[in-house]
């Protein structure tokens, strides 16, 4: 990557020549297509945009996006690539800012303007939110009862307070691996699903001096639910909040496998359900 380097040292050198401008203050804008280097005999092309903040003549670098656009493939651009082989351009228009792609239908009903599917290059790696309403149907959520103060609800007393300790998508095609791990750990939980909201408590029966039998849920608090216990960090993705667009649950995604087959998956749904 030494030649990346030292082609942003120019690309600073020609903002300090544009400062000479000498505006009060502006910002600018370089697209550079098709930026070229060779490295280790391998012929790579990038498409690298810088954006500058000129104040009184003096250029400070706001932000620098380097994609691979030919001789190599990152995540983003395999999302992208995957998505018009697909087919999904057709039904969505694409709108790209400096922080995220978004893809609104091209032509949506009274009140349906909002992204449908966002790519957003992080450090941890390519993250997508999608609208929960379409997520819901096809997630794992994860919850525990937990014992608490005895409240009257009018009709019924209650005491045990659910939590939710997580959402998962579970790669289809790692099904059987994730139910394996989870029936360690938590046995006759899931009952074979992987979609769907269950609960972690276990249960406990016994006979009381009269010879009843009586059956009820064991408490159990956040506190012992591990992420570990869900065995294989690969047959799962756990879904987050998205503070950008409240109305979505993201994903972030950081092995070409795990994303060829969520991006599969989750277009058709998006491009079937319009």
């Amino acid at each position: 990557m030494a030649g990346i380097s030292i082609y942003l040292r120019n690309l600073k050198i020609l903002a300090k020549a544009i400062g000479k401008l000498r505006n009060t203050r502006y910002t600018i804008s370089i697209n550079l297509s098709q930026g070229l280097w060779k490295l280790a005999m391998l012929k790579i092309i990038y498409d690298v945009i810088q954006r500058f903040e000129v104040e009184n003549g003096v250029p400070r670098l706001i932000s620098t996006n380097i994609q691979v656009i030919q001789g190599g493939e990152d995540l983003l651009s395999l999302a992208i690539n995957m998505l018009e082989r697909l087919g999904f351009y057709d039904k969505f228009e694409e709108n790209r800012t400096s922080q995220y792609i978004g893809y609104r239908l091209k032509n949506p009903g009274k009140g349906a303007k909002r992204y449908q599917l966002v790519l957003a290059q992080r450090k941890e790696g390519l993250c997508i939110s999608i609208p929960k309403n379409v997520f819901q149907q096809e997630i794992l959520e994860l919850t525990c009862e937990t014992e608490g103060i005895l409240i009257d609800r009018g009709d019924h007393f209650e005491q045990y307070k659910t939590n939710i300790l997580g959402r998962f998508w579970v790669l289809p095609s790692k099904e059987d691996i994730f139910l394996d791990s989870m029936q360690v750990s938590y046995p006759n939980s899931l009952k074979g699903e992987v979609q769907g909201s269950f609960s972690l408590n276990s249960y406990e029966n016994y006979i009381d001096d009269d010879g009843v039998d009586w059956g009820g849920i064991v408490s159990m608090s956040p506190e012992e639910f591990k992420i570990e216990h869900l065995g294989d960090i690969s047959s799962y993705l756990i879904i987050h909040e998205d503070k950008l667009f409240p109305y979505a649950w993201q994903v972030c995604i950081g092995y070409k496998e795990v994303l060829e087959e969520f991006i599969s998956y989750f277009a058709k749904i998006l491009m079937e359900q319009q």
